[in-house]
Formats: C-alpha cells, structure tokens, sequence
C-alpha cells in the first residue's frame, strides 16, 4: 500500500526514505568551504549553480559526531525552502521506490526507539520493502530542529 514515489538512502547510520516530491534536486558534492562557529550538523556552504551558495548538512553532526568537513562525491539532496534550498548529504543514495508496505504503528514505534535521540523529532513514519525497514525522514521537521 504505496503512497508516493519514495528516495531511499542512508544518512547519519539510518535507513531513511523521503517523498520525492519533498526533493528540489540531487548534486554531487565537490567541493565545501566550512563555517566556522556554526551548527555542528552545518557540514558547510557549497555553490549550486543558480541557486548559489547552500548550505549543507549532515547527520551526523545532529546526532553528536563530526559531520565530514568534505565528502565529494557524496550525493546532495536540495530542499526548497522559502529562504532558498537546503542541502542534506546522503552517505548512501539506494534509488527510488514506489511500492512499499507501512508498519504497524508498534513496529513503527519500536524502529524509531532504535534511532538516535536527536533523529527522532525527525522520524515521521516507518514502512518496508522486501530489502528491509526504513524510517521517513521528515526535511521540515529537520530544517526546524537546526533552525531554519
């Protein structure tokens, strides 16, 4: 019982999915210029084409490590904002679904247990798919939490 096109990927050690509908774009990271005394989930600023300068998160930094000060390669996922895109680096982009089965409010409940603190005012919904559970990362939810 789907509901929408789905971008599996894992970011921060988390098995996540986000409606593609949430996505403005994916970038490849090339390069990153840091910022000093900023949020410690701000992995940095990264020029992106017209939309110019983004910032750019990582989960890790949300979850009490060290965000990679550069990753390149590493997949960016852009969030349209109203104050302009944001970006979330993906350490694993897993391709997109559209056919998944959501988990029972319990089994939901006893996967979000299982996240970091941090990632769980995050965390909206779980579901499965034959590769396994993920959790649905909620990009508003994220972007509040880090004060945007």
């Amino acid at each position: 019982m789907s509901q929408g096109q789905v971008l599996l990927f894992s970011a921060g050690g988390l098995r996540l999915g986000v409606f593609l509908a949430e996505v403005g774009r994916l970038l490849v990271e090339e390069h990153i210029a840091p910022v000093p005394f900023s949020h410690p989930a701000l992995a940095g600023v990264m020029i992106a084409g017209a939309d110019g300068p983004v910032p750019v998160f990582d989960l890790h930094g949300l979850f009490g490590g060290t965000p990679a000060t550069q990753a390149p390669g590493a997949t960016v996922a852009l969030f349209p904002t109203a104050k302009g895109p944001v970006g979330l680096r993906l350490q694993t982009l897993l391709g997109t679904i559209a056919s998944y089965e959501p988990l029972s409010e319990s089994a939901t409940a006893a996967l979000l247990d299982q996240a970091p603190e941090a990632a769980r005012g995050t965390l909206t919904n779980a579901a499965r798919t034959p590769e396994g559970a993920f959790s649905f990362f909620s990009p508003d939810a994220f972007l509040a939490r880090v004060g945007l």
